[in-house]
């Protein structure tokens, strides 16, 4: 099944790596003010490299789009990661 979604986040907006309910694994978690949205990994352990393989995806994507916005907003960074 197929789900498309677009957020703009709000001023309260966060993301970081959370323990999901009573799962012993824990997901990301990017709480959009004041929407929240859970990616959990797989059941299956066989599918956790591909997985962190896409979180490295999602992490790169990121990285990308924040120079591209910060950019157009004229932030000029003086080469720390943050």
């Amino acid at each position: 099944m197929a789900f498309n979604a677009t957020w703009t986040p709000g001023a309260e907006a966060v993301a970081g790596m959370h323990q999901l309910g009573s799962t012993s694994l824990p997901g990301l978690v990017l709480y959009l003010d004041p929407d929240s949205l859970a990616i959990a990994p797989p059941a299956d352990p066989a599918l956790w490299p591909r997985f962190a393989e896409f979180l490295r995806q999602l992490r790169d994507g990121a990285e990308q789009l924040a120079i591209v916005v910060e950019a157009r907003a004229g932030v000029v960074r003086d080469g720390d990661d943050d």
